[in-house]
């Protein structure tokens, strides 16, 4: 169920999360991502030379003397991580430096700059971005087209391996290399110095990558943005910050000459502005060498540039309400803002501590949202509370609900007098309880999973504490501290926090909705002002009940067991019919996944009820079980390490979850009673109702829409896998609508039960028997009627056009190509799977670079492991309505050639060592275990056999497989031509 955050956090959280400007995201679409031949890499490596002489860059002047800036440690009495070292060049710049051994054999590399788009000036609006962008396009060591073929042949791929973001107030490359090479190293640290003062900006390339970053434009643009500016201007209006978002004006993305970018390049890019994170599986010896060889000439400029003055934050004064409407805005919502100067303080164990309290006070006021939103009749979908400080020049405050139905009129003595109860009385003893429990245990988990953290996490989570001037404590030094504090924390502590914040605070009422109302601010006062009239009473005390789901009966035996021993799993079938897939690994401490793959799921849906299967989500998922609604549990599992989650798959029910050794039996005793019982409730078909207006105004007016009803059409427009045209269809469906179908395969389907991670098979195997050993006999195989799998995809050459409502100047372009698809035929689709990587870097070539028409071109190979002979290789482009054709033409037309003409080896070497590397990474994966290999190894066998073989039969594809599957299938005969575009209303005609 979504949980809104607040109104002015989340699109200030969008600013520098989803509008924390990508250079370019994973190339994998989900589902859906001639060239002259590529010379082969040189030899030498150690200097790596440029392959042809180029300019220097821009100058940095006479270097000019520095103070190292202090890590922020130098004013705490927060110990560091032992396990951290830290370092600083003459020069200025920082390093952190954290040896870790997962994944074996690898490195992640940050580097951050303390600048972003805050340092920019009038004529530099978006320039700190397009930086990033140029880095990439022509440096001291390496020519505009030859540093991403470089980083491919070496196993490195663009956008999964190597990226990069612009902030208002940084600016982040992350690099993960695959192995610790020295042709590796070499590469990697000479990239990140390159970065740092070696980018050439050419003009021409500029003048290429303007069309790229107007094009990035175009598709980050949405309601949810425009939005965002019209809230930054009205709530911090004085501010630098509400004339620089990241992505910058058109007019400078066209027109800024090459001076503006050298200048911010000069100021900004400099050693004391940067820090240098390194984590992996290397030594704090061989990464500080490599540090100070790489960086120790890079120099400071003479004059550099000044932290801006972002100008003033009025703090809220009084009561204001507001009102923001889009008619496209998908849902809702209502709240309290309060926004304040930020004070900076030190990060030392009482300031950290000290903000505890006010924390667990606001989590507790979100779970009461929760709960009042399961309430017949009520008008909110969830509600939450927050304190943040953004950009150490704020803090703001928020008490926000998702309103139902538009009913914002209702919502507002809901908001007003929960948080007004809250004040005045506090919290009960058994709230305290719940939320202490849980930090406590999440406190724990980390120090129990330290050694199996993945380097690249830590690195990004290390980046992320520079700006924020946090101490890097060990998890260890975490747990201590909260766990002395939560021994004194109390409700009273949390109420008097909470009354601390926001008493004698002037408030903004914020609405956001799809029509401002008429005179709504006049409404939204008296609404308010109405509401603080009403009394309101105490939270009452409520008991903790007791689990009631810890004996299924008669435990089950095993009656057949065999070893794959090669990989390290063993597969039972146990008395009642129920097969067991148990996975041990050690590279995720005290972390276990759970699955269990029931029944045929989607396929057997119901086929007179098209979406049904998203109402069977929420109420499976928010029903709980029989004798404890979603809340009880909640409670009842507090502290505990159990999660668990229902979905319909293509051919199969899931419930799944994550926990611990610990919690294991619990775990299991809960994914059973689930099984047994589900609860049906009627406070989950209600939520899931309140959600329906949300999710057919999102269809309507944003390419999702079209995008759903493309699978659809790609499928026959078979009903099971369609959507309902209106949403009166899911408002009418009851629980007695799936009961029949869920409950069929939930008391006599086929049950596969998969478990992945740090446990011994001999402790956990008697749990299992007593818990899904205990249920009824199950059938060892399906009986499904093999029609089900079959669908009717469109016959090519076609084109289909479809249309949404929107404002947006935004469409896509989207070529399919029927193939095969992977079931039963995995080692040609490894093969299709290549051949999408070789297509999508061609367009990548074509599309972004050369021609500058869409910002992230997208191919890959698509297709069901359900449905027979259903597979697709695909393209997919955002960018202008007017590019479309173009863009359609385009995909089509390099299709052809590669049908044509074929690929190149080095074309091929260029895909398959990043894939090669990614699935070396994925042995150490517990996802990939479960995923891809246990899950319907019972029903097919055959995948454990495509898990031996997967990496010799990657290195085996050749040249010639490749260019004979392009030559069947992407041809121009075999072309579907999507168009998807906004709607052209009479107006605009």
């Amino acid at each position: 169920m979504r949980n809104p955050a607040p109104i002015i956090l989340s699109l200030l959280l969008a600013a520098v999360a989803a509008f924390l400007i990508l250079r370019k995201p994973d190339p994998e679409p989900e589902p859906p991502q001639a060239e002259p031949t590529v010379s082969e890499p040189a030899e030498s490596t150690d200097p790596i030379e440029p392959s042809e002489p180029s300019p220097e860059p821009p100058s940095q002047g006479i270097t000019a003397e520095v103070t190292p800036r202090e890590w922020p440690q130098a004013d705490s009495d927060l110990p560091v991580d032992e396990n951290a070292v830290f370092g600083h060049l003459d020069n200025g710049m920082r390093y952190v430096i954290y040896p870790n051994s997962e994944p074996p054999n690898r490195v992640s590399l940050r580097l951050h700059i303390d600048a972003g788009s805050l340092m920019e000036e009038e004529d530099q609006r978006g320039v700190a971005h397009f930086l990033e962008h140029m880095v990439f396009n022509g440096s001291k060591n390496f020519t505009p087209d030859e540093l991403i073929p470089r980083m491919q042949r070496l196993g490195i791929a663009f956008g999964a391996h190597v990226n990069a973001y612009t902030s208002f107030n940084e600016t982040v490359y992350m690099l993960d290399l695959p192995d610790l090479s020295d042709e590796m190293l070499n590469l990697g640290f000479t990239v990140m110095r390159d970065f740092g003062d070696g980018a050439l900006l050419k003009p021409e390339e500029i003048d290429k990558e303007r069309g790229v970053i107007l094009s990035e434009k175009t598709s980050r643009d949405s309601v949810g943005y425009r939005l965002m500016e019209q809230q930054f201007s009205t709530l911090i209006p004085d501010s630098l910050i509400t004339k620089r978002f990241p992505i910058g004006t058109e007019e400078v993305i066209r027109t800024a000459p090459r001076e503006r970018f050298a200048d911010f390049y000069e100021k900004y890019y400099t050693p004391a502005r940067m820090t240098f994170v390194v984590v992996g599986d290397i030594s704090p010896e061989d990464a500080k060498t490599r540090i100070e060889k790489a960086f120790a000439s890079l120099t400071n400029p003479q004059v550099p540039g000044d932290d801006p003055d972002l100008g003033a934050i009025e703090t809220t004064d009084g009561f204001e309400a507001l009102i923001f409407s889009d008619k496209e805005v998908a849902s809702t919502d209502l709240g309290l803002l309060s926004i304040e100067e930020f004070e900076p303080l030190p990060d030392t164990r009482e300031n950290r501590l000290s903000k505890l309290p006010l924390m667990m006070a606001h989590s507790i006021l979100g779970l009461r949202f929760s709960e009042i939103a399961k309430e017949e009749g009520s008008p909110i979908l969830g509600g939450s509370a927050s304190r943040q400080d953004l950009f150490r020049e704020m803090t703001i405050g928020s008490v926000d609900v998702s309103v139902a139905d538009d009913r914002w009129e209702d919502a507002v003595p809901v908001l007003e007098q929960e948080f007004r109860r809250a004040l005045e009385f506090g919290f009960t003893r058994a709230e305290i309880a719940e939320i202490k429990a849980n930090i406590l245990n999440t406190y724990e988990q980390a120090v129990r999973t330290k050694d199996t953290r993945r380097s690249d996490g830590i690195a990004t989570g290390f980046v992320r504490t520079i700006n924020e001037e946090r101490v890097l404590t060990s998890p260890e030094t975490d747990l201590e501290l909260v766990s002395s504090a939560l021994e004194n924390i109390t409700s009273e502590t949390c109420h008097e926090a909470l009354k601390s914040f926001w008493n004698d605070k002037g408030v903004k009422l914020i609405l956001t909705a799809k029509e401002e109302p008429e005179n709504g601010k006049e409404q939204l006062t008296k609404l308010y002002e109405a509401s603080k009239e009403t009394e309101v009473t105490a939270p009452e005390e409520s008991e903790l009940k007791s689990f009631a789901y810890t004996d299924f009966g008669e435990a089950g035996t095993i009656t057949s067991q065999e070893e794959a021993e090669d990989l390290g799993i063993t597969r039972l079938v146990l008395s009642n019919g129920v097969a067991v897939n148990l996975k041990p690994t050690d590279f995720d401490k005290d972390r276990i996944l759970v699955q269990a793959r029931i029944g045929n799921g989607g396929l057997t849906q119901p086929t007179d009820k098209p979406g049904i299967g998203d109402f069977a989500t929420a109420v499976i998922e928010g029903g709980g079980i029989g004798e404890h609604s979603s809340d009880d549990l909640r409670q009842i599992l507090a502290g505990k390490n159990v999660s668990f989650g229902f979905s319909v798959q293509e051919d199969y029910f899931s419930l799944a979850g994550e926990t611990t050794p610990d919690d294991i039996l619990l775990q299991l005793q809960t994914m059973t009673a689930q099984l047994l019982f589900p609860g049906y409730r009627p406070e989950a078909v209600n939520q899931f109702r309140k959600t329906v207006p949300m999710i057919f105004q999102q269809l309507k007016h944003t390419t999702a829409g079209p995008m759903q009803q493309m699978g659809g059409w790609l499928r026959g427009n078979d009903p099971r896998f369609t959507f309902p045209d209106t949403p009166e269809v899911l408002l009418a469906y009851e629980p007695a609508d799936i009961k029949e179908w869920i409950e069929r395969d939930f008391t006599n389907g086929t049950l596969e039960l998969n478990i992945v991670g740090d446990f011994k098979p001999d402790e956990i195997l008697p749990h299992v028997l007593a818990t899904f050993g205990a249920i009824d006999k199950r059938p060892e195989a399906s009986e499904l009627d093999q029609a089900l799998r079959q669908v009717e995809f469109p016959k090519a050459p076609t084109t289909k056009k479809y249309e949404f409502e929107t404002k947006i100047p935004q469409g896509q372009a989207v070529v399919i190509w029927k193939t095969p698809g992977p079931r039963n035929n995995q080692k040609e689709f490894r093969r299709l799977n290549l051949l999408g990587e070789i297509f999508g870097d061609r367009l990548r070539e074509e599309i972004r670079e050369k021609l500058g028409a869409a910002y992230s071109p997208q191919a890959g190979a698509g297709g069901s492991t359900a449905l027979e002979d259903f597979g697709y290789l695909i393209a997919l482009n955002t960018s202008t309505p007017e590019a479309i054709p173009q863009l359609t033409e385009v995909c089509v037309n390099l299709a052809s050639q590669l049908a044509k003409e074929g690929a190149t080896e080095d074309e091929l070497e260029r895909a398959r060592k990043p894939l090669l590397a990614d699935m070396e990474k994925t042995l150490r994966d517990n996802n990939y275990w479960m995923r891809s290999v246990l899950s319907g190894s019972h029903e097919d066998p055959e995948k454990l056999e495509l898990c031996r073989n997967r990496q010799e039969d990657v290195e085996s594809i050749t040249l010639e497989e490749l260019n004979k599957l392009a030559a069947t299938y992407l041809v121009p005969e075999n072309a579907i031509q999507v168009v998807i575009i906004p709607e052209v209303t009479e107006e605009e005609e």
